[in-house]
């Protein structure tokens, strides 16, 4: 366990030193509902070009008796999009997810969409379906912020 965390950590640190002084680089806060598993979550998005954006996502979830959390990894598909930036608009996603509950682990693939809307000049209201397909495979909904 305390190598997967340091794992993460080192991630986490690479991509934050990697993506730093961008201005195609959106951080994002919200909640994570997880099948019946309500949790917190922490994103990473960075546009690469005009077609793909990659993101990571890290969720908590509060579940009694047992340390649960989420990762994942997505590939945003900006070439097919509905909407536009002043408005509302989706992007379809696909990606990995890594699963951890206790001592269990499994990795899924990732399924959805990406909605936002503008609030500001600096953050964007977003809401994400998806589904995770493989063992544990399961619904998930996320609704935040990027700023």
């Amino acid at each position: 366990m305390i190598h997967m965390k340091r794992f993460l950590a080192s991630v986490f640190f690479i991509c934050a030193l990697a993506l730093t002084g961008t201005s195609q680089v959106k951080f994002g806060a919200g909640l994570s509902l997880l099948d019946s598993n309500f949790g917190v979550q922490g994103k990473a998005h960075y546009t690469l070009n005009d077609q793909f954006a990659p993101q990571a996502s890290f969720s908590y979830f509060f579940e009694s008796g047992v340390t649960l959390w989420a990762l994942d990894l997505d590939l945003h598909y900006s070439g097919f999009e509905i909407g536009d930036v002043e408005s509302f608009r989706i992007t379809p996603f696909a990606g990995l997810n890594f699963y951890r509950v206790s001592s269990f682990g499994t990795t899924n693939l990732n399924l959805g969409v990406n909605g936002t809307m503008p609030l500001t000049d600096t953050m964007d209201l977003y809401i994400e379906p998806k589904i995770t397909i493989g063992n544990g495979g399961t619904f998930g909904l996320a609704a935040g912020v990027y700023f």
